[in-house]
């Protein structure tokens, strides 16, 4: 294979159009840890953050290979078009740098780089049990802003472990992607049936999974305004905070509305370009709590590079 074809191939299978997903994720860390450091150390954080999504997707298309043949055969590792034994040595290299540069940001930081590409490893195992796999999976990404907030300074994990706005924000994180998965799992069900993974749309079927659509769509922002209502956590909340949290909902919503009418066949795939533009939209949100003009730039080029990348350059 050339290598330019290879790198193409490569990068496709990477879902680009999710890089977005780890990046505002981790990039809330850096937001919420109150340090100030140089554009260039925030930069390459984001950068680490953005090709950890692509890096462990090619290591999911490896161990989930044999629930693709049948969900996503069309995806470069299962036909063939991308080189099983190329793409893990190329994976392997990029999880030695981002290791190496993570130990020179912040030795902390290599523990919670590692802790999360050892959490992916874990979650093709986990996601065979039901409920327990979207649960897994939120607990995988709420690793993400521990990571920028490390990353971006010299303090130790249990400093940073002590920022109640931080330890909030992870939680937070962990329910949108618990939701998220819940979706993706729609367009999974005929192979993950056939591999043995009993997600919770396998246990219950999609016909009757689908009735549980608006509650995992509204748990994230149920939790938040309880949290918030109780007094556990008090933010300053602004406007910009209440209307991208807000369109975020609207997009999950309708998500849950798209699966419910459509729980199986060729509209379940075309519905998650919604469900990941409102993920990557909550996240936003909470940047909006510190600074309002980043948040919005951020939601507009968030929006449109998931949504039209996700147009072109899905794998099924």
């Amino acid at each position: 294979m050339e290598k330019s074809k290879f790198f193409r191939v490569y990068i496709k299978s990477m879902r680009p159009y999710l890089f977005f997903a780890t990046g505002i994720a981790g990039w809330l860390g850096i937001v919420f840890s109150g340090v100030e450091v140089n554009f260039l150390r925030k930069l390459l954080i984001l950068v680490l953050l953005f090709f950890s999504w692509g890096i462990n997707q090619i290591v999911n298309d490896y161990l989930g290979i044999q629930e693709d043949r049948i969900n996503a055969p069309k995806r470069p590792m299962v036909s063939g078009e991308l080189n099983v034994k190329y793409s893990l040595i190329t994976t392997f290299i990029l999880f030695l740098i981002g290791a190496v540069i993570s130990y020179l940001l912040n030795p902390y930081a290599l523990i919670v780089y590692l802790i999360g590409y050892v959490f992916n490893i874990l979650y093709e195992y986990l996601k065979a049990v039901p409920f327990l796999g979207n649960i897994w999976f939120g607990i995988l990404l709420s690793v993400c802003p521990i990571y920028g907030a490390l990353a971006v300074s010299d303090q130790s994990l249990f400093m940073v472990l002590k920022n109640n706005d931080l330890i909030f924000v992870s939680l937070f994180i962990a329910l949108i992607f618990f939701t998220m998965t819940f979706f993706t799992y729609y367009k999974d069900y005929k192979g993950d049936k056939l591999a043995g993974k009993k997600t919770l749309v396998v246990l219950l079927s999609p016909g009757r999974a689908k009735y549980l659509n608006f509650l995992m769509a509204s748990i994230p922002y149920i939790v938040l305004s309880a949290i918030i209502y109780s007094g556990l956590w008090q933010p300053d909340l602004n406007t910009h905070f209440l209307v991208l949290n807000g369109i975020s909902f609207l997009l999950i919503f309708y998500t849950a509305l798209l699966l419910f009418k459509y729980p199986e066949g060729k509209k379940t795939t075309d519905a998650l370009k919604w469900n990941f533009s409102g993920t990557v939209l909550f996240e936003t949100s909470f940047i909006a709590l510190v600074n309002p003009l980043l948040a919005f730039v951020l939601f507009v080029v968030g929006f449109l590079s998931v949504y039209y990348l996700f147009v072109f350059m899905q794998i099924e």
